[in-house]
């Protein structure tokens, strides 16, 4: 694999990452006073991760992946990871920019949002699930790059 590629493949995981880390922020500082311009700043950055890491991803998985490694995986011990959790991840990876791009919305534009206890919890939960879709990705990336070495 060339640099480039394990380039694309490093920034694929940290954007993701950072991703969740902005989105944690977000959760953690909800409630705070004063602090709407850095709910906005957290869900825009947020967004802007996951749409760079789909991208990055997307290119390592047509340019690399897709003829190098997936043979690896499913002539190995473990072809049901690519089989079941890549496929799952692939699908699931699509909604991510979409789901931080309603909360980055919602946010921007969003009134009284934590006056509103209601649509407080409606936040909280948007991006708690945001988060918990991009850990599982997470999760099923690592065992995926697992399984490519057995």
């Amino acid at each position: 694999m060339s640099y480039f590629l394990i380039s694309l493949l490093v920034s694929h995981i940290f954007l993701g990452t950072l991703g969740i880390v902005f989105l944690t922020g977000y959760l953690l500082y909800f409630f705070r006073e004063d602090n709407l311009g850095f709910l906005k700043r957290m869900s825009f950055f947020a967004f802007l991760s996951f749409v760079f890491s789909w991208i990055v991803g997307g290119y390592y998985y047509v340019t690399y992946y897709g003829h190098a490694v997936k043979p690896i995986i499913l002539s190995g011990e473990f072809p049901w990871v690519h089989k079941v959790l890549m496929e799952t991840k692939e699908h699931i990876f699509l909604f991510l920019p979409f789901l931080a791009f309603v909360l980055f919305i919602a946010t921007y534009f969003g009134k009284n949002i934590k006056d509103d206890k209601k649509l407080s919890y409606s936040y909280i939960g948007l991006c708690f699930t945001t988060v918990s879709v991009a850990l599982l990705v997470t999760i099923m990336g690592m065992a995926i790059s697992g399984a490519v070495g057995k």
